[in-house]
């Protein structure tokens, strides 16, 4: 019968519960998508925030057309200036939301960095020890 434990290449030949579910590989691959995706969503909400900006202009200008040089009901220049205070209001969403990704993207860069100089550290304190894994935490 073949064995039921993962050979030791895969594990690095530790025990099931000293092992983690996530490599610190991954954990950098993970967080700087997190980073990359933060930013390319900041760049499409500060385009949004752009064209909602250039829609509300529009709009003014239409109904201040429509007011001033056309038999328009009121009601219709009314509805037309609603309009664009919501999309101002859609603009000033989009530039908030522009804002929080970028300091989400910056945060994600900033956590990839102090884990891994925390990370480098444990590496050197275990050649320093002479050891070829680092105990948990939670055996502490």
């Amino acid at each position: 019968m073949g064995s039921t434990k993962p050979p030791a290449s895969k594990t690095g030949g530790l025990a099931a519960q000293h092992r983690t579910n996530v490599t610190f590989d991954e954990y950098l691959v993970d967080i700087a998508n997190i980073a990359l995706n933060a930013g390319s969503d900041k760049d499409e909400a500060m385009a949004l925030a752009t064209i909602t900006g250039k829609i509300a202009d529009l709009l003014r200008e239409m109904a201040t057309d429509l007011g001033n040089d056309h038999n328009i009901e009121t009601t219709v220049i009314d509805l037309i200036s609603d309009l664009a205070d919501a999309a101002t209001r859609m603009q000033h969403q989009a530039e908030r939301c522009a804002r929080d990704c970028e300091i989400a993207a910056d945060a994600a860069g900033l956590a990839a960095v102090s884990v891994a100089r925390t990370y480098r550290e444990d590496l050197d304190a275990m050649d320093a020890g002479g050891v070829t894994h680092a105990s948990a935490a939670a055996h502490h």
